[in-house]
């Protein structure tokens, strides 16, 4: 176990949606990871809507890794898969990957997170970071960041990808987003921001091992929408401030 990590335990949540081609081999390698740190941990996978056979593959592994969970939602929502494995897990940090983005450098980072901040996030948009995904999928990522600053001011240069959240933080917070889908994650990024919690960025190294399960076309309106709804929500949220 590393002498400088800050944290005795952790939790990470993994939402997965018809991963059968990649969720055993990306289980075992997530695991190990987390068993080098030589800290106590949990996985915990939220399915959400899987009709291949990502289900019964997480149910097998459970058998395997005695740290794995599994929860299980009907309909497809990766906002709601996240959020209800943030309300599962029980230990100090709670770090988010997904099946096909994780990394053992940043599991560290978060570890030795200091007390001054909340969360870390891994950022594709630092000037040393590298984002290997294609054209397309970075110029989504620069529309929205572009977006999230117009419409709430946010210092972020990345909500999406991996983080790590302190429970206490989810604790205070997480009652308080109403985002699913697309926005779950920055919501509580941006709520924790707006209450002066500190949050650190470090650059993150991406490449795309396969396509994305959801379709950009379909997630940039939906995404649109949701920010527009959430930035009433904040506004109306604001006016009740005030009148206190």
């Amino acid at each position: 176990m590393e002498s400088n990590f800050n944290y005795k335990n952790f939790s990470i949540v993994i939402p997965i949606y018809n991963e059968e081609e990649i969720i055993e081999e990306s289980t075992n390698a997530i695991y190990a990871m987390c068993e080098r740190t030589g800290l106590n941990f949990e996985i915990i996978f939220s399915e959400n809507g899987s009709t291949d056979s990502t289900k019964t593959i997480a149910q097998e592994l459970i058998k395997k890794y005695p740290e794995i969970k599994i929860i299980s939602n009907s309909k497809p929502n990766y906002g709601n898969a996240l959020k209800a494995g943030f309300e599962l897990a029980k230990n100090d940090l709670v770090i988010s990957f997904d099946i096909d983005y994780y990394s053992e450098s940043f599991l560290h980072e978060a570890l030795v997170l200091d007390d001054q901040y909340s969360s870390i996030t891994a950022s594709k948009r630092l000037g040393s970071s590298e984002d290997g995904r294609r054209f397309v999928r970075k110029l989504a990522t620069n529309f929205f960041v572009n977006l999230l600053k117009i419409l709430f001011g946010t210092k972020l240069s990345d909500t999406h990808g991996m983080k790590a959240v302190k429970k206490t933080e989810i604790e205070k917070f997480l009652p308080q987003v109403i985002s699913t889908q697309d926005i779950f994650d920055t919501e509580l990024l941006i709520r924790i921001e707006k209450n002066d919690g500190k949050i650190k960025e470090i650059p993150a190294k991406v490449n795309e091992i396969r396509p994305s399960v959801s379709l950009i076309y379909k997630r940039i309106p939906r995404t649109i929408k949701s920010l527009i709804k959430l930035r009433i929500i904040f506004y109306r949220e604001s006016l009740k401030t005030k009148n206190l």
